[in-house]
C-alpha cells in the first residue's frame, strides 16, 4: 500500500468514525417499513407486503451479524450494521480515491458527510445506507474485474428493485461499446434477480392497492410528480387511511381494472411540496450538481466517458437523480441513490479541473455548507431530532430561509469554478 492510499484510508476512517460518533442514535422500535424489514430479519414474513418482502439481503445480514455476535435480534444490531455500512461506504470511495488521484486525494472524502447521508445512517433498520455501501463496492471492483461484480449486482438487487436501472445503464453502456459478454451477463443476473424475488414474494401479503407491483411503480410516478412538482395531492380508497380527507373523489372506471383503487381524488395543493423539492436538489450533494453542470458545459470531464466503469456511474447516477422525486414522497431519501454521478464522476471531473489545492478546499467547504443548511436551521430553531427524525426535516419558514442561505453559497460557487484565466 502507497502512502498516498494509506493516508487517504486513513482519512476515510477517520471522517467515519467521527460521523458515528457524533450523530449515533438511541435506541429506538421499528416505524413505518422499518418494521416490515426487522420481521424479515426474524424470518416473520407473515404481515409483510410484497413491495417490502422482497428486500431481503440486508435484514438477513443483519440477522447474520446478530448470530455471529450470539447478539440478540434487535435495535442494536441494525445499528451496527448502519455503522459499519457508514465506515464501508468512506474506505471505498477512499480506496478509489487514494487509487485514483495522486494530489490530495483526501479532500473529497468530506463531499460525502452530508447530512442527507446522516439521516440515512440513523434510519438504521431501512436499507439505505447499507444499499449505498453495497453499490459503492460494484463500483470498485466493476472497474477491476467486471465479472466479480456480477455477485454483488444480484445482491443490490435483492436489496432494493430499483437495481433494475442499474442492470439496464450497465447492460446498454456495455452493448453500446459492443462488450457482448458484459451485457449479456448483466441481463442474466437481472433475470435471475428477478425470478428469486418473485419466489420471495410469493410468501407475503399483496399489496393493499391489489395491482401488479409494476403497475404500482408506473401508477406512483405521476402521483410523486403531481405531488413533489406540483404541489396537488391525490388520495385514493386503498390507502385512505395513510391520507388526509379528500376534497374531491371520483369512481374509477371498472374497464381500467386498478384492484383495489375503486375511488381517487384530490386533498388539495401545498406550495411547500415544491419548495421542499428544491431545497432537496440543492443541498442532497451540496452545490455538486452546479458544479457537475458549468464544468461539464466546458467540456470537461469527456474523458472520463472513455472509461466503462465512470461512464455507468455517469447514467445511472443520473438517472437516479432524475428519478428521485417520481419514485417517493420523500426524495431525500432517494436522492442519496444517485451518489455515483457526484461522488465517483463529478469528484473525478473536479480533480482534473481543479488543480490548485486551495481552491479545491474552498469548494469542497462550499459544498459541505449548502449540504447541512437546512439541517442547521433545523437545529437552531428546534430541540436535537430523537429517534429517525430527519435532520432536514423544516417549517415553512426554514424552507424560505435555506433559500436565502444557499443563494450566496451558490453564487461563491459559480465565481470560484471559474477557470483562471475568465473575467469575474
Amino acid at each position: 500500500m502507497n502512502h498516498r492510499l494509506a493516508v487517504t484510508l486513513g482519512f476515510a476512517l477517520l471522517v467515519s468514525i467521527a460521523l458515528a460518533a457524533i450523530f449515533r442514535p438511541a435506541a429506538y422500535p421499528p416505524y413505518n417499513e422499518g418494521k416490515y424489514y426487522f420481521a424479515i430479519a426474524r424470518l416473520d414474513f407473515t404481515n409483510v407486503y410484497s413491495y417490502y418482502g422482497a428486500r431481503v439481503f440486508h435484514p438477513l445480514f443483519v440477522r447474520g451479524v446478530a448470530t455471529l455476535a450470539h447478539m440478540p435480534l434487535d435495535s442494536r444490531v441494525f445499528l451496527r450494521v448502519s455503522i459499519g455500512s457508514l465506515m464501508a461506504l468512506f474506505l471505498l470511495l477512499g480506496t478509489h480515491y487514494g487509487v485514483e488521484y495522486s494530489s490530495s486525494p483526501w479532500t473529497w472524502l468530506l463531499l460525502p458527510a452530508t447530512a442527507t447521508l446522516v439521516d440515512q445512517y440513523r434510519n438504521y433498520y431501512w436499507h439505505d445506507l447499507f444499499y449505498a455501501a453495497l453499490c459503492a463496492l460494484f463500483f470498485l471492483v466493476l472497474r477491476v474485474r467486471w465479472w466479480l461484480s456480477l455477485p454483488v449486482l444480484f445482491l443490490l438487487y435483492l436489496t432494493r428493485e430499483s437495481t433494475i436501472v442499474l442492470i439496464v445503464v450497465l447492460a446498454a453502456v456495455a452493448l453500446l461499446r459492443r462488450r457482448w459478454t458484459l451485457a449479456a451477463s448483466a441481463l442474466l443476473v437481472g433475470i435471475a434477480a428477478m425470478i428469486a424475488v418473485s419466489h420471495l414474494m410469493a410468501h407475503t401479503l399483496p399489496n393493499r392497492e391489489g395491482v401488479p407491483i409494476l403497475v404500482l411503480d408506473v401508477l406512483k410516478m405521476p402521483y410523486n410528480f403531481a405531488l413533489n412538482f406540483c404541489g396537488l395531492e391525490f388520495w385514493s380508497n386503498a390507502n385512505a387511511e395513510t391520507f388526509g380527507r379528500p376534497r374531491w373523489v371520483a369512481d374509477v372506471p371498472p374497464w381500467l381494472h386498478l384492484g383495489n383503487i375503486h375511488q381517487v381524488g384530490l386533498i388539495g395543493f401545498s406550495w411547500q411540496r415544491p419548495v421542499q423539492l428544491l431545497v432537496v436538489i440543492c443541498t442532497a450533494f451540496g452545490t455538486l450538481p452546479a458544479l457537475l453542470a458549468r464544468l461539464m458545459a466546458r467540456g470537461s470531464g469527456r474523458d472520463l466517458f472513455a472509461r466503462f466503469d465512470c461512464a455507468v456511474a455517469f447514467f445511472y447516477g443520473a438517472l437516479m437523480f432524475l428519478l428521485a422525486p417520481l419514485v417517493g414522497t420523500t426524495p431525500s431519501r432517494y436522492e442519496l441513490y444517485a451518489w455515483p454521478i457526484f461522488w465517483l464522476f463529478c469528484v473525478g471531473v473536479l480533480d482534473a479541473a481543479v488543480t490548485d489545492t486551495r481552491r479545491r478546499i474552498e469548494l469542497v467547504l462550499l459544498c459541505l455548507t449548502a449540504s447541512w443548511v437546512p439541517a442547521i436551521i433545523h437545529l437552531v430553531s428546534n430541540r436535537r431530532p430523537v429517534a429517525a427524525e430527519s435532520f432536514n426535516a423544516l417549517s415553512n419558514t426554514g424552507l424560505l430561509l435555506s433559500l436565502l442561505a444557499l443563494a450566496p453559497i451558490y453564487i461563491c460557487t459559480w465565481r470560484l469554478s471559474r477557470p483562471p484565466s475568465a473575467p469575474p
